[in-house]
């Protein structure tokens, strides 16, 4: 996929801040080296909040989901259109945007029109992903230049690969028998990726799956956890970063991640080494939340000898921030369906506007964070009140101007087209709340405006 000319947005980067260069090793081969020279942000502790599906993977076998089905309703989310009075959809996207387009105020995704008229309770989601997992063999056959393109690039092998090769002519061969009982032999046929299950099992299958690989129904061999998500650890340790990484899921897909996750950080994987070990703890914690918005965490780390069930904001939060290596968290996922999707019963993440020196910095990776409506948002901002010693979301006018800051709608085309897309986008989120803890009145307006909001 060529970065250069792919129909989604781009990162915004301060040239003076942060310096981006290709530099090579010793064996020739070449890397990209990104510095933030930004002193202030580098003393922070990132605390890194990721979404699983279409942020860290594409599929997974808990959910049952498939790549394919996974390119399909990832596309359903960055394509724009409006239900016409008749009830019919009309399509206003050519290409995928995560910005709504500004010509048509009342237009939504594809996923959130199908999500409105699917489900109505939290088993209805199972539905929805079978709809939107056929999506460019059916009504979205338009766009399917760009399920191809994504496809390409979840590919565990690159087309130079002899095994990439093997792998194509076995398949392709396979898709052929399996047609030829319905079409005339003599026809050709190109390697399928339909999302039925094909009619023999193919011999891929009795291959040994590598490392961080992920074999699709068909046979075919991809990515599972996204290679530019290791590669922003490989940064965060080369340049002695305090971190701490959150998976942030609603549903029950996180053991395999860490699983997988463990393996690669044991250096299993021969395209990502590191050279400081990383704690995986493999017992995922859960955030519930009230009628009356109490959120609680119970939650297991590696120092706890029990289960900790946690009530106070400032205590949660305290200990994610004093966490080391890579968690896994359930959000209340009930709680969001109860109030439509409302943003203030999604995932939180904390934010004290009157420190303007903080030492950690909450940053939470989601392909379904918006700024555009209030029940079209995954990402609940909580405002730390030390004098009332209360937590209360952030107001969602303010929400515009946090987003790469605390928030980032992840972008599967630049997730998988640019390996460093994760270092420039905390980079860039480093970079904007310098520059938001230089503005007082913002932050003034940002506390007094959501606390008004509370009463």
């Amino acid at each position: 996929m060529d970065v250069d000319n792919l129909p989604m947005e781009s990162l915004k980067l301060d040239k003076h801040d942060l310096s981006i260069t290709t530099e090579k090793l010793s064996n020739g081969d070449e890397y990209t080296k990104v510095a933030n020279h930004n002193a202030a942000s580098r003393r922070r502790k990132l605390i890194l909040h990721f979404d699983n599906r279409n942020t860290l993977e594409v599929a997974n076998n808990v959910s049952a989901t498939t790549i394919e089905q996974g390119v399909n309703n990832f596309l359903t989310g960055v394509l724009w259109g409006y239900e016409k009075d008749n009830g019919e959809w009309e399509w206003i996207s050519t290409s995928p945007s995560l910005e709504k387009p500004a010509h048509c105020p009342h237009c939504i995704t594809y996923f959130k029109y199908l999500e409105n008229q699917i489900v109505k309770e939290a088993i209805d989601r199972k539905q929805l992903r079978a709809k939107t997992g056929s999506f460019v063999q059916n009504e979205g056959s338009r766009f399917r230049r760009f399920y191809d393109e994504l496809i390409e690039s979840l590919r565990y092998y690159e087309l130079t690969h002899p095994e990439r090769k093997r792998e194509d002519e076995i398949l392709a061969s396979e898709s052929q028998q399996d047609q030829a009982g319905e079409q005339p032999s003599n026809q050709s046929h190109t390697v399928s990726h339909e999302n039925e299950r094909p009619r023999r099992p193919s011999v891929l299958h009795k291959n040994l799956v590598p490392v961080n690989g992920y074999r699709s129904r068909n046979g075919t061999l991809y990515h599972y956890v996204l290679p530019s998500f290791f590669r922003l650890i490989q940064y965060l340790q080369d340049t002695d970063r305090d971190f701490v990484i959150y998976l942030r899921t609603m549903g029950d897909d996180s053991k395999n991640f860490l699983l997988n996750a463990q393996r690669i950080l044991s250096n299993e994987h021969p395209a990502f080494q590191f050279h400081k070990s990383l704690d995986v703890n493999h017992e995922p914690g859960l955030i519930s939340r009230t009628p009356d918005t109490i959120i609680s965490l119970r939650m297991k780390f590696e120092e706890d000898d029990e289960m900790q069930v946690l009530e106070d904001e400032f205590l949660i939060e305290e200990k994610l921030a004093n966490a080391h290596g890579i968690h896994a968290i359930k959000d209340d996922f009930g709680a969001w369906c109860r109030t439509n999707y409302h943003y203030t019963t999604s995932k939180p993440i904390w934010f004290d506007p009157d420190d303007r020196n903080p030492a950690t910095h909450h940053i939470l990776f989601d392909d379904n964070f918006r700024v555009i409506h209030p029940n079209d948002s995954i990402v609940d901002i909580r405002i730390m009140d030390q004098v009332r010693h209360k937590c209360y979301s952030c107001s969602f006018d303010f929400y515009p101007k946090l987003e790469n800051v605390f928030a980032v709608q992840a972008n599967l085309y630049l997730i998988l087209a640019d390996r460093d897309y994760y270092v420039k986008s905390v980079n860039e989120c480093e970079q904007n709340l310098d520059r938001l803890l230089e503005d007082a009145q913002l932050l003034k307006e940002i506390k007094e405006k959501s606390l008004q909001n509370q009463n």
